[in-house]
């Protein structure tokens, strides 16, 4: 069997244990160069150990799981997160097409994470990726989130929510139309934006579109129903979603 090496950082010591005990008796093929509860410490050491998977708390005291990785710019290894039972950083996750573990630690999530990483070892995310996590991380921790930051061929992107009219399924690729400004067309699925966005104005009446609710100016019943945008856009409601749909309009 390969063995695989491995570095685990998080501030808490309990989860720190739980973590190498499942590791030990779960997934043998992981071997734990060493165990970090300081950021800082970790972060001096982890150029020595050279790991090839990091596991790795985002929020710690001083520095975060994102800073680590910043100034750790020599890792080429891969990197699963942990986070606290918290579904804005879950979606904000998601969003960005990385792997977690929740805490408490479930033993089969994380036997999981551990083959995804072993049929993928696709390396660690690059800075963008970083950066756009870190700031929809913050956007969707507010209770009323207002913008999300969307990865372009540019760099990153912050868009606000009260300007985007609707989201065009494009095959893997998502429209966003806005108001006022230029199109964007991101390489993600509309299903990424849905997770993401479930909390906020926005849902799914169509298989390929996820429009602001604040945008509908109304609904018409003919042609077997449809949503009336404010910039004129016509968009079908599909039958699944029709009722859910008509329910928010009456509320």
């Amino acid at each position: 069997m390969n063995q695989i090496s491995a570095v685990l950082v998080d501030d808490e010591p309990d989860t720190l244990q739980t973590l190498q005990l499942l590791l030990k008796k779960h997934c043998p093929e992981i071997k734990v160069l060493d165990a970090f509860t300081d950021a800082k410490t970790a972060l001096r050491e982890l150029p020595k150990l050279n790991p090839e998977l990091l596991i790795l708390d985002i929020q710690m005291p001083g520095i975060t799981g994102f800073e680590i990785l910043e100034k750790y710019d020599s890792f080429k290894g891969s990197v699963i997160f942990v986070t606290a039972h918290s579904s804005h950083a879950i979606r904000a996750i998601k969003f960005s097409a990385l792997d977690y573990l929740l805490k408490p630690i479930d033993i089969s999530e994380l036997k999981q994470a551990i083959e995804k990483f072993k049929k993928l070892h696709s390396g660690r995310p690059d800075n963008d990726v970083l950066r756009q996590l870190a700031k929809n991380i913050e956007f969707l921790s507010n209770p009323v989130a207002t913008k999300i930051a969307v990865s372009t061929q540019e760099g990153i992107e912050i868009v606000l929510l009260s300007e985007v009219d609707y989201l065009k399924a494009d095959r893997n690729y998502t429209l966003i139309k806005r108001t006022g400004k230029k199109d964007m067309l991101v390489s993600k699925p509309l299903k990424d934006f849905e997770e993401t966005l479930s909390a906020t104005q926005f849902m799914r009446i169509h298989s390929g579109y996820l429009v602001n609710l604040n945008k509908v100016q109304r609904y018409v019943r003919a042609d077997g129903g449809y949503a009336v945008m404010e910039d004129g856009t016509q968009i079908t409601v599909s039958r699944s979603h029709k009722d859910e749909f008509i329910r928010y309009l009456k509320a």
